[in-house]
């Protein structure tokens, strides 16, 4: 049969130490080359291409030598000659082919590994026949066809199961060789290629030998010892090559090893959980991960990632190092929520690296933050962004009930707060709200909530029944408040000022909700009587009217709705003007020009007197000297413009920014001004006097002490109260007054003029006292000036 026939030849036709001495160098070859094919295949570029080329000379080499020396142990070619160029020719041959068949092999292509085997097989057949043919010098050689066919069918066979076995771990282009849960598997495939390779060139040889039929016409000297000498130097010759490549290699994996070891002790000291995947199963993980899951090393490789160890919320992104998070399930059970970063292809294609990043502490860091956000610090209760927050939810809940769930609103304002803080200290000011916020969150009942809004306020959410819950919740913050306080060793007993608002009963917005129990609680404060006070609609409109008046100010500082108008002041004795008093009005957006007697004092109240001022003084200054027909202009200063240390430096900056005369420029204040804080206001009136601006006095009679007031300061000009005006024909105490003022205004050289002018009658009878000037409706009401800006400039000093 043909196996015997090949094994005859085997045993009867080639000299045995020789097959031994092939059979280890094509062993060792083999293993060299499915080696060094490996690493070319996890390669890319110009490195793959070096590998490529090792693979190359390595497999051709040893499949040569291999071939050679068995040719040389070939019994019945002893006495054959070699043809030295075919020789050499089939040398190329195996170096060329194996290098085509080994880049096919690792190209990544579908079945590349099998085509690649096929073609080293029939390379290595075509090596063997070429060296056939150059070792038939001297004889005829013939060859059975049909065992030519079987040793290259049986050579390629081999090849492709070879190839396909070795670069079958190696096809993930940088995959750990341990990527799978099964112990060693690229070693044990790259044995297995090794010897698949081995023997597609033994089956090869063997096989193709027994077709060779030798005919020797005349015996040639080969000799025996010849012939074990050239197959030993052929052998040394295949292992020179050969160690260089091993070598080569060597070095290359354990610079890999060494790199591979940094990395992973590197890894190991991340903070963050790392692992590496190979088409979605773990093939590297470091400390912090295993951690993370609980599971050992060995477990851990080759279970799949995303998988029962991790869940994503969420689609996981395939790349970019975008951030998500996801759980990680612990081997104990628990699960950790984890912030996860993956990259794709690095550092080989299919491969994917994640970064897990524990959130326990930054949830922590968020709670403790958020915590901070929606809690007074000095209380521990929840603060007015958390109060509101509450109210809101609450809200929301009491609407879904048909009727609405009522809920009561309570502002509590402790009284006599800033006593407290006076005579302790802050840190006594401090003990004082820790205490009344420990005992407010113990007298409230569980569905009520309670939160500090403010400095000295407190405020409450009570969803209720019955009215009776309100009122008992009522005595018991009252008794909790009553509860003395031990501040500096000595006991403190404070109260506060309640007004409530109830929803839906008074409004049916939180924010609304909060401006009525507000409004209810200044009415509280404000009160004589018991600190208490539920929201009215009736009682409290005023109180709302001048809150919307207030912000409706405010928006006109910034929007410029303000105006001056100008009303003519005449020389009685000449009938002459002598100048214009500069009058401010509020052109409102829905209500028109309002007078400033509606908005000075809420604008002293609130502050705004002092931006408003501040303006109405430059504008002034700005539109005298642009129309010098308007003579002197007179500018009424409040009081609250005296609590200003700066407000002759402001007349002084108005008066030169416009370029107007001091002389020009009149201030006028009344005698409730001088007397709020004599001694600083005479010293103000003298630092702007001394700027050449005159100044008088208005509303004159009206006082505490009028002669004590032109006593204390030497006024520019008297201006008579208008009230006197209105008496004037009629009543003979007015006229005795009128002739008192102007007596004392001539007696101190000060000139008098007379506000509140309506008729021709009043004009006569001040002429006949010897009034010097005069002001009102007969001469004409107050009108915009000709040209005139009439509105704040957009300096932004307004809404300072």
């Amino acid at each position: 049969s043909g196996m015997l026939r090949v094994f005859t030849c085997l045993t009867d036709d080639h000299n045995p130490w020789l097959i031994i001495v092939a059979g280890a160098l094509c062993l060792a070859g083999a293993g060299v080359s499915i080696a060094v094919l490996r690493r070319a295949a996890q390669t890319v570029g110009w490195s793959r291409a070096g590998w490529l080329l090792m693979a190359s000379v390595a497999t051709g080499t040893f499949v040569w030598c291999t071939h050679f020396i068995a040719m040389l142990a070939y019994e019945p070619g002893a006495m054959l000659g070699f043809d030295l160029l075919l020789t050499l020719c089939s040398v190329l041959l195996a170096v060329i082919g194996c290098g085509a068949a080994s880049t096919l092999a690792v190209t990544g292509w579908r079945g590349a590994a099998t085509l690649g085997g096929a073609g080293l097989g029939l390379s290595i057949g075509l090596m063997h026949y070429a060296g056939m043919a150059a070792f038939g010098r001297g004889g005829v050689i013939a060859f059975d066809r049909s065992y030519v066919v079987a040793s290259l069918l049986a050579g390629t066979g081999c090849a492709i199961m070879a190839l396909r076995a070795a670069l079958r771990s190696a096809a993930g282009h940088g995959a750990e060789e341990h990527a799978s849960g099964r112990l060693g598997a690229g070693r044990r495939e790259a044995v297995l290629g090794t010897l698949w390779l081995g023997l597609a060139v033994v089956s090869l040889h063997l096989t193709g030998m027994t077709a060779v039929t030798v005919t020797l016409p005349r015996p040639l000297a080969l000799e025996g010892t010849m012939r074990t000498e050239l197959a030993l130097a052929a052998g040394g010759v295949g292992l020179l090559v050969l160690a260089a490549v091993a070598a080569a290699w060597m070095i290359d994996h354990q610079t890999r090893a060494e790199s591979g070891n940094h990395l992973r002790r590197l890894a190991d000291s991340a903070m963050e959980g790392l692992a590496i995947t190979q088409d979605g199963l773990i093939i590297e993980a470091n400390d912090t991960f295993r951690a993370m899951v609980g599971i050992a090393a060995l477990r851990l490789l080759g279970m799949p990632l995303p998988g029962t160890l991790l869940t994503m919320r969420g689609a996981l992104e395939s790349s970019g190092g975008q951030r998500q998070e996801g759980r990680l399930s612990h081997a104990d059970g628990s699960a950790l929520d984890v912030e996860v970063v993956t990259r794709d292809d690095v550092p080989s294609p299919g491969m994917r690296i994640y970064a897990f990043r524990d959130l326990r502490e930054r949830r922590e860091q968020e709670r403790r933050i958020l915590y901070v956000a929606m809690h007074d610090a000095l209380t521990g209760l929840p603060n007015r962004a958390r109060f509101a927050q509450r109210m809101d939810q609450m809200l929301q809940l009491a609407e879904r009930e048909d009727p609405p769930h009522p809920v009561a609103l309570l502002h509590l304002d402790l009284d006599r707060f800033k006593d407290v803080n006076d005579l302790h200290g802050h840190a006594g000011g401090d003990a004082l709200l820790r205490g009344i916020g420990r005992r407010l969150s113990q007298a409230i009942p569980a569905q009520a909530f309670a939160a500090r809004l403010g400095s000295d306020e407190f405020g409450v959410l009570l969803p209720f029944t019955q009215e009776a819950e309100v009122f008992e919740l009522i005595v018991r913050l009252e008794s909790a408040l009553a509860e003395p306080n031990h501040i500096g060793g000595g006991e403190v007993s404070i109260t506060a000022a309640t007004g409530i608002a109830l929803f839906p009963t008074d409004a049916t917005r939180g924010d609304e909700l909060r401006a009525y129990a507000d409004l209810a609680m200044r009415r509280a404060k404000a009160s004589a009587g018991r600190g208490l006070r539920f929201y009215h609609a009736e009682i409290d409109v005023a109180e709302r009217h001048r809150r919307q008046m207030s912000e409706d100010m405010r928006a006109a500082l910034k929007k410029e709705h303000f105006r001056l108008y100008a009303q003519l002041q005449i020389d009685i004795t000449t009938s002459e003007p002598c100048g214009h008093e500069m009058l401010l009005r509020w052109l409102h957006p829905e209500h028109g020009l309002i007078p400033p007697a509606d908005f000075i004092p809420l604008a002293e109240e609130n502050g705004l007197i002092l931006p408003i001022g501040e303006w109405v003084l430059r504008e002034a200054c700005a539109m005298a000297a642009a129309h010098p027909h308007l003579g002197k202009v007179a500018v009424n200063l409040s009081p609250v413009q005296f609590s200003q240390p700066d407000l002759p430096q402001q007349v002084a900056s108005a008066l030169a920014a416009s370029g107007l005369s001091p002389w020009r420029l009149e201030l006028e204040i009344t005698e409730t001004t001088l007397m709020q804080d004599q001694a600083r206001t005479v010293l103000l009136l003298k630092r702007i006097k001394a700027l050449g601006v005159s100044v008088a006095i208005d509303d004159f009679g009206t006082g505490y002490s009028s002669l004590s007031t032109l006593r204390s300061f030497p006024f520019d000009k008297i201006k008579l109260d208008r009230s006197f005006m209105a008496e004037i024909e009629t009543s003979p105490q007015a006229i005795a007054i009128l002739r008192a003022v102007i007596g004392i205004g001539r007696g101190l050289d000060i000139p008098v003029l007379a506000e509140g002018v309506e008729t021709e009658t009043q004009l006569t009878l001040l002429r006949a006292e010897g009034c010097a000037e005069a002001q009102g409706y007969l001469f004409g009401r107050p009108e915009p000036v000709p040209g005139n800006r009439g509105q704040p400039s957009s300096n932004g000093t307004l809404a300072a």
